[in-house]
């Protein structure tokens, strides 16, 4: 039986629902308060245990609930889900939230500090500025064909091509569009800019971070990878070894087995951060295929596995390997160093 209340928090934009059991899982209160009166009302609680759906806010509230004393933990909205009685109500959420957090086997998602959610939004901003580049010139390039004007592959010909597009009085580009077109190219032009300082600023985070800079002395991480682990596992004290957070990233194949027959099959594609997961993979498969010579003893195992399996199979073999040498490096402070062929 648990000896301290537990909060069950239902977050919302506005207005937060709170939902309090006993030590012995009585519902005290079920109750909504603004979001304003909520810092004051964990300031005024017992010490508690208090639980979040997993979603937007919930690690700022939960930085903020522990800074008052409070035990926390940050629950999938996955698991909250099943234990929700009758109609979906901010009052029904918050007590599933507070049901939830009572059972002893449920598995919590970890807390990130503000070092980690800010290197984390800098990441995600960096890659909306990328996809809006990408959109940008692949409607560019459509509306020109509908001319006539066909431009050849990669952000360098599209940068090369439009300044003599709009000079040439002699194709079929009208008049009327061609100022919108110049628009067009000023906002891809700063697209380009702005993608390129935000990667000097990554790579200059990942130089002052010790850790960050430690994951990318790793065959295949980058500094992107580096800020995507980092941001990710933190201290890595939120999974128990490197094969969980493996598996919460979907790096390990899926199991299907009964009757004590074990079933594995490919990778899943249910991942809790599909991101991290693509970036990894894509960095382990540029090592692979520049590999030009063998040096150490990864190198000797990867040869040897390409061998076997084939590029595909080794690449996510060595993202595998990445993810949980990370976590181990993260978790016990080590330095990452590179086992030479004798």
């Amino acid at each position: 039986m648990n000896k301290v209340n537990t909060i069950g928090v239902d977050l919302a934009k506005n207005v937060i629902q709170v939902s309090i059991l006993s030590p012995s899982n009585k519902e005290l209160t079920n109750k909504e308060l603004a979001r304003t009166k909520f810092a004051e009302f964990l300031a005024k609680q017992p010490v508690s245990l208090v639980a979040f759906e997993a979603c937007s806010t919930a690690h700022h509230w939960a930085r903020l609930a522990r800074n008052c004393g409070h035990q926390i933990k940050i629950l999938p909205a996955k698991v909250v889900s099943t234990f929700r009685q009758g109609h979906k109500t901010d009052k029904n959420d918050a007590l599933a939230v507070a049901e939830a957090a009572n059972r002893p086997n449920v598995k919590e998602a970890p807390l990130k500090e503000l070092e980690q959610q800010g290197m984390q939004s800098i990441q995600r901003s960096r890659e909306l500025l990328v996809q809006n580049k990408t959109c940008l010139s692949n409607h560019i390039r459509g509306l020109l064909m509908e001319f006539g004007v066909f431009i050849p592959k990669g952000f360098a010909s599209l940068f090369k091509n439009i300044p003599d597009i709009l000079e040439d009085g002699e194709n079929d580009v009208p008049v009327m569009f061609r100022a919108t077109l110049n628009l067009m190219y000023q906002r891809l032009l700063d697209l380009r800019d702005d993608v390129a300082l935000l990667d000097e600023q990554v790579k200059q985070l990942v130089k002052n971070n010790e850790a960050c800079s430690n994951l990318t002395n790793m065959e295949g991480v980058g500094p992107i990878s580096a800020i995507l682990l980092f941001s990710t596992l933190g201290t890595g004290e939120a999974f128990k070894n490197g094969r969980e957070f493996s598996a919460y990233i979907g790096l390990t194949p899926k199991q299907h087995s009964s009757g004590g027959k074990a079933s594995l099959m490919g990778i899943s594609k249910f991942v809790a951060n599909k991101r991290l997961r693509s970036v990894l993979i894509q960095g382990a498969r540029s090592y692979v295929h520049r590999m030009k010579s063998v040096t150490t003893k990864k190198d000797e195992w990867l040869v040897k596995l390409i061998e076997r399996a084939g590029y595909g199979k080794a690449a996510v073999a060595l993202a595998n390997k990445n993810v949980r040498t990370a976590w181990a490096l993260l978790t016990q402070g080590t330095e990452y160093r590179k086992e030479l062929i004798a």
